[in-house]
């Protein structure tokens, strides 16, 4: 039986398209068809059912910018003072015109927002926090943590790991 966690009716073949295309989103119809146990055209099918619930969101280049550029990054712990639903809807839509933040999480407990922001420099980085406090009338208070190096980053999950049955 399926945990009731779990949002998309998925059964094994969808797992392992799944799987496949998100070690390799590159692979061809033919050989995610193979990998499967599926001919091309069901396959081919079956992928474009789950790109259209959804589950497959795109396709991308996992970029190293380090060799393009040097860049630090860093993690912003955000609370808002006086936290509500139209504060939190102001930082979300403030949060999409920083392009540096690359992520932004909503979380639990004593802070509000995690961020993760990339910048060339401290300067940058200063600018686009600067750009953050003096762009919203939002009482917010963060905490820079600097990241020194990132000990494991994944590409791709085992999501059969988490998929229960």
């Amino acid at each position: 039986m399926r945990s009731s966690h779990n949002k998309a009716d998925l059964d094994r073949i969808d797992l392992k398209i799944i799987m496949a295309l998100s070690r390799d989103g590159r692979m061809t119809k033919l050989q995610l068809a193979e990998e499967v146990g599926l001919s091309a055209t069901p396959c081919w099918e079956r992928m474009k059912k789950l790109e259209k619930k959804g589950v497959i969101k795109g396709y991308h280049a996992a970029l190293n910018l380090n060799k393009i550029i040097h860049v630090s990054y860093f993690r912003v712990e955000v609370s808002i003072k006086n936290y509500s639903t139209s504060k939190a809807n102001e930082f979300e839509k403030l949060i999409y015109d920083i392009p540096e933040v690359i992520e932004c999480e909503a979380v639990l407990g004593d802070i509000d927002y995690l961020l993760k922001v990339v910048s060339p420099e401290l300067e940058g980085y200063q600018k686009t926090i600067d750009f953050l406090l003096g762009n919203s009338s939002l009482h917010i208070k963060h905490k820079t943590i600097p990241v020194s190096k990132t000990v494991k980053e994944i590409s791709h999950l085992n999501i059969s790991d988490l998929y229960s049955k």
